[in-house]
């Protein structure tokens, strides 16, 4: 899940690499994927609109990079939780929304082989559109936030629903359709969104490659 396989040469090749180009040409240059990475991005759709809504932050949806017999793949909580491709991930991207991090340091690697063994056995289980935060379902953010939870990384302090933008005129119309009311809304339930995860100090940016 989480291998090191970079090193501060690969920063600098990045860097020298990216210099000189326009800002609209960097989104075109691949980024240097690894197992582990998180995966970024905006989507369409009603709760797409509501996520922006409540978090002012153009993510709406992540997932984790997992190695399979060499090959990159993407773990991510849709209906149901399933395994993709990086370039299917990418695929439904809003443009300019695709975005990857990445652990600053990296567990070991028993904690790694753990947290990837969890992750694969959701595999199936179905999406949870109420986003509780129990394990019988499970909602993309929060997928991710217990994956990394297994291997001993804890990503960011869940919030509640009460600390997202409710009032949003994007968010009530989904609160009324998933709960029924504002009033049957669990505010005080452990919540984590996708750009809870972004913003995480753990992470950084993974570095681009301009690949010849």
């Amino acid at each position: 899940m989480m291998t090191r396989c970079s090193s501060s040469a690969l920063v600098l090749s990045a860097t020298l690499s990216l210099a000189g180009l326009a800002s609209a040409d960097v989104a075109a240059v691949p980024y240097d994927l690894r197992e582990g990475d998180i995966l970024f991005h905006g989507t369409g759709g009603q709760q797409a609109d509501a996520v922006r809504g409540a978090t002012d932050s153009p993510y709406t949806h992540c997932g984790v990079v997992l190695s399979d017999k060499g090959r990159l793949l993407v773990l991510e909580a849709v209906q149901p939780v399933s395994i993709t491709t990086v370039e299917e991930f990418e695929k439904r991207s809003k443009a300019g929304t695709f975005h990857a991090r990445r652990l600053k340091s990296a567990p070991d690697a028993a904690a790694v082989e753990k947290a990837k063994a969890w992750g694969k056995k959701q595999v199936g289980l179905n999406y949870d559109t109420g986003f509780k935060w129990g394990d019988d379902k499970l909602y993309c953010s929060e997928l991710v936030w217990k994956v990394f939870h297994e291997a001993g990384v804890k990503l960011c302090e869940p919030r509640r629903f009460h600390d997202y933008k409710l009032d949003h005129p994007d968010v009530k119309p989904l609160i009324a359709q998933r709960y029924g009311s504002a009033d049957k809304l669990p505010k005080n339930e452990p919540v984590v969104a996708p750009s809870d995860l972004a913003e995480s100090d753990l992470l950084v940016e993974v570095p681009r490659v301009e690949k010849k």
